[in-house]
């Protein structure tokens, strides 16, 4: 017996609506990088990470290759910052929402040891309330065990920051 497919806008699938939420975050990331100044950068982004240090001005990157993970697969970050005069060594911002319970908590270890390998500050947005408060205190607690993780802030934590000058 054939059955009728169902709408799209009937079914969503988690992971679809994860990635909706979570393109939310980055969205909010990208307008409070715009509000402080910083432009898209236009350009070559396959020779961006490399030629880094060339690149003057405040300007972002979303989802740069920066290079390859632990296990060797190609690493994306959500954004790379680029402000030679605020960030002398750059800054990754990674955003991880998480609204409902999940398996994001089990992928800390392998972000903070990404973090590691690839060794350029990094701040991570952690947001969504659907985390486990154990697995969250945990990556805050890797914050100086880490020298490359800088933070983990929400979404209101980000802001405050923002607007206390952390992005100039």
């Amino acid at each position: 017996m054939a059955r009728k497919p169902k709408s799209s806008s009937a079914t969503t699938s988690s992971g679809g609506r994860a990635n909706r939420t979570g393109n939310r975050l980055e969205e909010f990331v990208e307008h409070a990088l715009r509000t402080s100044g910083y432009v898209e950068f236009s350009g070559n982004e396959a020779l961006a990470f490399e030629n880094r240090r060339a690149l003057g001005g405040k300007q972002y990157i979303k989802q740069l290759v920066v290079g390859t993970t632990i296990y060797g697969s190609v690493r994306r970050c959500d954004f790379f910052i680029i402000n030679q005069d605020g960030f002398p060594y750059d800054l990754v911002i990674e955003c991880k929402w998480q609204q409902v319970g999940g398996s994001v908590d089990e992928k800390y270890p392998f972000l903070c040891l990404n973090i590691r390998k690839l060794d350029i500050p990094t701040v991570v947005l952690l947001d969504g309330g659907g985390y486990n408060q154990g697995a969250m205190r945990w990556l805050q607690e890797q914050v100086g065990q880490e020298p490359a993780l800088l933070a983990v802030w929400t979404m209101t934590e980000f802001q405050k920051k923002v607007n206390d000058g952390f992005l100039e």
